[in-house]
């Protein structure tokens, strides 16, 4: 959830849709209702980011790259900066 929250934030903006997205996603996938309080804030702007665990994301490449796609796909724009850090995001996990 950390690294999709920073690349809702890649273009600057963080699109209602992509945030209702996160926190739909977050609440499916059982997330204690304090931490998506906390990704409500960071995606709102009133906390900062934190940083996401490579290490667990490596070994979920596949299942990582499609999320971040699914969600710069969300607004149905892809800003260039979104593009660049799916290609950053490819690189770091290898």
């Amino acid at each position: 959830m950390k690294l999709l929250v920073q690349v809702a934030w890649a273009d600057h903006d963080v699109a209602p849709a992509e945030a209702e997205a996160l926190l739909s996603f977050a609440r499916r996938s059982g997330l204690p209702a304090r931490e998506v309080d906390t990704l409500s804030d960071a995606l709102s702007g009133r906390a900062p980011l934190s940083p996401p665990n490579l290490g667990l994301l490596k070994t979920r490449r596949t299942d990582v790259l499609r999320a971040v796609k699914e969600l710069l796909l969300t607004d149905l724009e892809v800003a260039e900066e979104e593009e660049d850090i799916l290609a950053q995001i490819a690189t770091l996990l290898g």
